[in-house]
């Protein structure tokens, strides 16, 4: 019956002209012109033409987002080309701190977000699952170290969330199997726009191969995840405008024991409250905003007990109840401004952020009615002032320099002080307009990555490590931009090297119980990657649009392993996945739309020093959608068509997808 109703689904995208995005110009809600050269600003910090910025970029409108699917930007995002796509939850859920990630060419933690320009990584951490496409006007993603521009993580590349300056009147609800809902609201009152939306599921279980737990054996269930977001943006003139969202989801998690007749071994719920705010300026070439995030990040476990711990005997009775969270504070400003001389350009800028984390660990151990409690305080400054100057060599040619120093300060933990860092990063870029409808570029760049509070001081099972060094990496990168006719071909080809690598590794402890403990530590160690890239995307005329991805790369991790305290010699090693092909067909004629999504990846390797083989993933989504009136509109989303059961992660652990699931809503404008 299942593969019968796989078949029928792929016959349905088929007649109704759909198949498969992974990169741009999927599906449109109202007839847009298809642009072939779209106007970019995350590359360069201000607008330019794709044709003249010297880098990788791909853009996702609102439109292509939501027919994704994606009830988060983290599923949205998980179709685009040279992006790996990790989840411990399903629907993008993370774990608490081990939290879902967009990986940009193989660099785990080189992920910078931005919203509107302004950084929301803290603690090396962001959470995109947290972001509904609801509020977005659109999402430029550039692959490659980005650190000049922008600073610290962007050592893979530069996520930039661009909200939605003007909201459509509108109401959205949807059901699903799984216990799912998805409901959205947004209006637009004069220069104020407001956006609310709500997404459920309920209960996945399996979620997990016990053979990977922690002990071997342990696997979970998920019985609840939902989100809110709230976002609010206000014009106050033509010069400034102020935005808030507030963000919360909550993610209920059963973990059991395999071997004895899966019993519980504990149940966790993880909350993140998240609150943004932004004032943002821009007049006479001046761009300024003052910014504050505040994230608490929690998780409630109810703990078993057990008779024999290196047997792991579990009883229904509550052996510990402990909580356990980070509360993240950043406050900001970015100002920088742009000269226009004559042919040439400049930007000169500066940064300041001031970053704190307050870790609290609590736990009540039932018997004895005892309470312990563990917590600090972390803080840290961050500065830095960057420049570019743009000359244009000739009418065709511009040779770009740009250039970042950042430096930190009154790092410390309560009383503990910290290392501070300062990191000066160049960058050459040369970009050349060959004719009207072809351009080549070519570049080198150097980024970096300051290590996090929990790295450097440690929290929990965390050992910190008071000698990491800054993860510094060195950047290739040569492409060609062709448009031809209705067609439009991008190339790149990358290579990329980042010195100490800030890497994390499990600690083994054998107790005198016999119980193995487990801790993570971090350490420095060297990747590298070379690769190249191709994306095609035309339009077909008559509603059809097309595109495909093509990916092959090499990432590889210079390792080290440690047994019996014995350090054995180093040596590269592969992780991660190789080859990567994703793309589409959209069709949108008179009433009807449809898109049908797919990104595959194979030649994939654990992250782990045995180098074992994993599996491909494909991940695959229908969208179909029909507006009976103008004002009206039924759709359908039908996500994983073929049923699979892929794994999200890389490391020991394998965390999967959900089986096939479906939405079904209505959306009414006004």
């Amino acid at each position: 019956m299942k593969s019968n109703f796989s078949k029928g689904l792929l016959m349905t995208a088929l007649i109704t002209g759909s198949v498969i995005w992974g990169g741009t110009n999927v599906f449109a809600e109202e007839l847009q012109e298809y642009t072939l050269d779209p106007m970019l600003i995350t590359a360069q910090r201000m607008e330019k033409k794709d044709l003249d910025t010297p880098a990788a970029v791909e853009v996702y409108t609102h439109e292509e987002l939501m027919a994704t699917g994606g009830s988060n930007l983290q599923e949205a995002l998980k179709f685009g080309t040279g992006l790996t796509f990790q989840s411990q939850g399903v629907k993008g859920t993370s774990q608490g701190t081990m939290n879902s990630k967009i990986i940009i060419r193989g660099v785990e933690k080189g992920t910078l977000v931005l919203i509107d320009g302004v950084p929301v990584n803290q603690s090396g951490r962001y959470n995109l699952e947290d972001i509904s496409p609801e509020i977005v006007e659109k999402v430029e993603v550039v692959r490659g170290g980005g650190a000049v521009l922008y600073g610290s993580e962007a050592t893979g590349g530069v996520v930039n969330i661009i909200t939605s300056k003007e909201r459509q009147n509108k109401v959205k609800v949807s059901y699903g199997n799984y216990d799912q809902q998805g409901h959205a609201v947004s209006v637009q009152a004069g220069t104020v726009g407001l956006t609310y939306s709500y997404d459920k599921f309920g209960n996945a279980d399996n979620m997990s191969d016990p053979a990977g737990g922690r002990p071997v054996g342990n696997y979970y269930n998920i019985s609840r995840g939902e989100h809110n977001n709230f976002n609010l943006r206000y014009d106050i003139n033509d010069s400034l405008f102020f935005t808030h969202s507030y963000n919360e989801n909550n993610a209920h998690y059963i973990y059991k024991y395999k071997p004895q007749n899966d019993a519980v071994n504990k149940d966790v719920i993880h909350t993140v409250k998240q609150h943004m705010s932004q004032l943002h300026y821009q007049d006479n070439n001046v761009k300024a905003v003052l910014f504050y995030n505040d994230k608490d990040q929690n998780a409630f476990s109810k703990v078993r007990d057990k008779k024999s711990r290196p047997k792991y005997v579990y009883f229904d009775n509550i052996a510990s109840l402990e909580n356990a969270g980070y509360h993240d504070k950043t406050i900001g400003f970015d100002i920088n401004k742009n000269w226009k001389l004559a042919d040439d350009s400049a930007i000169l800028g500066f940064s300041f952020q001031k970053d704190a984390c307050e870790y609290s660990e609590d736990k009540l151990t039932v018997k004895t009615n005892k309470l312990s409690s563990a917590s600090r305080d972390y803080k840290r400054n961050m500065y830095a002032i960057y420049g570019q100057y743009s000359y244009a060599m000739n009418k065709a040619s511009d040779l770009i320099f740009s250039a970042r120093q950042t430096w930190t300060g009154q790092t410390k933990a309560e009383d503990l002080k910290g290392n501070n860092y300062h990191k000066f990063v160049p960058e050459l870029e040369y970009v050349n307009r060959l004719d009207e409808n072809t351009s080549f570029y070519t570049k080198a760049s150097k980024s970096f990555m300051m290590p996090t509070f929990t790295q450097m001081f440690g929290s929990g099972t965390i050992h910190g490590n008071a000698d990491l060094k800054p993860q510094s990496g060195t950047h290739y990168e040569i492409g060609l931009k062709k448009n031809i006719d209705n067609q439009a071909w991008r190339l790149a080809i990358f290579n990329y090297e980042i010195k100490d690598s800030i890497e994390s590794k499990w600690v083994e402890k054998v107790l005198s119980s016999g119980e193995k403990e487990y801790n993570v530590k971090y350490t420095n160690e060297d990747i590298r990657n070379t690769g190249i890239e191709l994306t095609w995307d035309v339009d077909c005329g008559n509603g059809l649009k097309a595109n495909l991805g093509v990916t092959y790369s090499n990432p590889q991790k210079y390792s080290t392993t440690t047994e019996n305290s014995i350090e054995t010699p180093g040596r590269w090693r592969d992780y991660y996945g190789k080859v990567q092909l994703n793309g589409g067909l959209s069709y949108k004629k008179d009433k009807l739309a449809s898109a049908l999504n797919f990104n595959y990846m194979c030649k994939r390797t654990r992250d782990v020093d045995a180098e074992t083989a994993m599996k491909p993933y494909l991940f695959t989504d229908l969208n179909l959608s029909y507006r009976p009136e103008k004002n009206h509109k039924i759709f359908v989303n039908i996500d994983n068509l073929l049923d699979r059961k892929d794994i999200t992660t890389a490391a020991t652990s394998s965390f999967y997808t959900m089986g096939i699931n479906f939405m079904v809503g209505y959306e009414y404008s006004f």
